[in-house]
């Protein structure tokens, strides 16, 4: 004969009449061997469901965890309330043989997810059973407090693919670590997943090397439903897969690179109608390894991540450098990135544009001013578009150099 122990810890508060908050669902048929069944059989007299209810009727402890389970959805609210209450306080010696079986049904799982949220060692079972359903994860990851728990919900990079939205429990939780954050979303980023609504993925896309943003960006695949039909026949006739085919693009007229580059051009019913028709992922994906036009379109965006993928896709080249930067609006990743690229900036009129735009760290324009030529220095000593401290600094060069 057993009874199930009660732990010493304070008790949540049951709510009124047994409407409870856990997530409960009716065990399978069958689970509960027929002997120990009648304990919370609807039909039963209610004193022996209480019994069961309370923990003390004499019932293996692997049976009885799920009766006091079963006996929460009683339709006496008594019962119910007392069921709960007996289940919030489980030992854990009793729970541990419990929470490690894989044939345990998941539903009870669940609800231990939501009364053992705050016990490391024995949620840690619970966490690591692979028969623990998704959203019971997702409600550690919301709730819990305690950061060994939440690394352990970090490391499970399976579930983490499984379910994104265990990341977003895990965003939405204030105690959780913005490194322990970073860390779930740095995996997911690196095995090309992108969520739309936790701006943590954009700061780890940008913080990616090229390397590993092309690593990246191979995982994601884009629909198939942005293709044509002449494009898939068309990429059948080269020998190449349709998404391949399709973002090469075409070849641009230099009237066309020129359009694209401003600020407000409107999409047309080319490349750049499929390109809105994206969504984020498709777009980095596009942006970092499709053709120029894509590129182009991408470096605009007011995304950083997407702006990043554009700047770093090496069909732009130094000829587009300079236009792109009299774009006053790019986002500050794609001036810091064009300000980084030794190439690029051995063009003075890269270093020209740079100087008067608003994004460019200053210590870069103070270092690229004595490299201006009288003209240009004179056209920046009176320019209203620069900060004055600027301004200011090229009238004094000028006066230097004995300009005026």
């Amino acid at each position: 004969m057993h009874a199930a122990r009660m732990s010493d810890q304070p008790q949540a508060p049951v709510p009124v009449g047994g409407a409870s908050d856990l997530p409960l669902d009716p065990l399978p048929a069958g689970y509960v061997p027929e002997q120990f069944a009648k304990s919370y059989d609807p039909n039963s007299p209610p004193p022996m469901r209480m019994m069961a209810a309370r923990a003390m009727a004499p019932i293996p402890p692997k049976h009885l965890v799920p009766i006091i389970y079963q006996l929460m959805m009683d339709p006496d609210p008594k019962i119910a309330a007392a069921a709960e209450k007996s289940f919030r306080g489980l030992d854990d010696k009793l729970l541990t043989p419990i929470v490690a079986d894989a044939n345990v049904p998941p539903q009870i799982l669940d609800a231990l997810c939501h009364t053992l949220v705050e016990k490391f060692a024995i949620i840690e079972k619970v966490l690591l059973n692979r028969g623990t359903p998704d959203p019971g994860f997702i409600w550690v990851a919301e709730h819990a407090t305690d950061e060994k728990i939440i690394n352990v919900v970090v490391e499970n990079q399976e579930r983490l693919l499984r379910d994104h939205n265990i990341v977003r429990g895990l965003k939405k939780n204030p105690t959780v670590l913005r490194s322990d954050l970073d860390r779930a979303v740095d995996f997911l980023v690196r095995e090309g997943v992108f969520l739309d609504d936790v701006s943590e993925f954009e700061d780890s896309f940008v913080r990616l090397g090229k390397a590993e943003m092309l690593s990246a960006l191979k995982k994601v695949k884009i629909r198939e439903e942005l293709f044509s039909n002449e494009e898939r026949a068309a990429a059948a006739a080269a020998g190449v897969s349709t998404e391949d085919f399709a973002l090469q693009g075409h070849n641009l007229s230099q009237e066309e690179i020129d359009e694209l580059l401003e600020e407000d051009a409107a999409a047309d019913a080319g490349g750049r109608k499929r390109w809105h028709e994206m969504n984020k992922m498709e777009r980095l994906k596009a942006a970092m390894m499709g053709g120029l036009e894509f590129a182009l379109e991408a470096v605009k965006s007011p995304n950083k991540a997407i702006a990043t993928a554009g700047i770093n896709n090496p069909k732009i080249t130094e000829a587009e450098i300079p236009k792109i930067i009299r774009n006053k609006s790019l986002c500050d990743d794609v001036v810091r990135a064009i300000c980084n690229t030794g190439d690029w900036t051995k063009s003075y009129e890269v270093k020209l544009n740079l100087i008067q735009h608003p994004k460019t760290p200053i210590s870069l324009v103070m270092r690229w001013l004595p490299l201006m030529r009288q003209n240009d220095l004179k056209g920046l000593s009176k320019s209203k578009s620069i900060p004055s401290n600027v301004a200011q600094q090229a009238k004094r060069m000028l006066e230097t150099r004995g300009g005026h």
